[in-house]
């Protein structure tokens, strides 16, 4: 019991790290980002009707990203156990 619960919370240390690191990341995108203005004037196109702030999937894939991280967060964790008990035979 003790190992799903270690390993729970490892997967949801790696998924706030994922999801923290890819909100920084288009944090820094947008504050970093000058529009070519002087330039936009030259070529003249159609307006784009949708904007798009990035790839979106499904949630149901989210909870197997879950479980899935959390299944080799469990057999990191037994192999981890298993190779110190042998550790301390010797």
């Amino acid at each position: 019991m003790r190992i799903l619960i270690q390993a729970f919370m490892g997967s949801v240390i790696i998924h706030a790290l994922y999801f923290g690191s890819a909100i920084m990341v288009g944090s820094i995108k947008t504050s970093r980002y000058k529009p070519d203005i002087e330039n936009a004037w030259e070529q003249v196109g159609a307006l784009q009707n949708e904007t798009v702030f990035g790839n979106v999937i499904s949630p149901s894939l989210y909870s197997l990203t879950f479980f899935g991280t959390a299944l080799i967060c469990a057999l990191a964790i037994t192999s981890y156990n298993k190779i110190m008990i042998k550790k301390r035979r010797y």
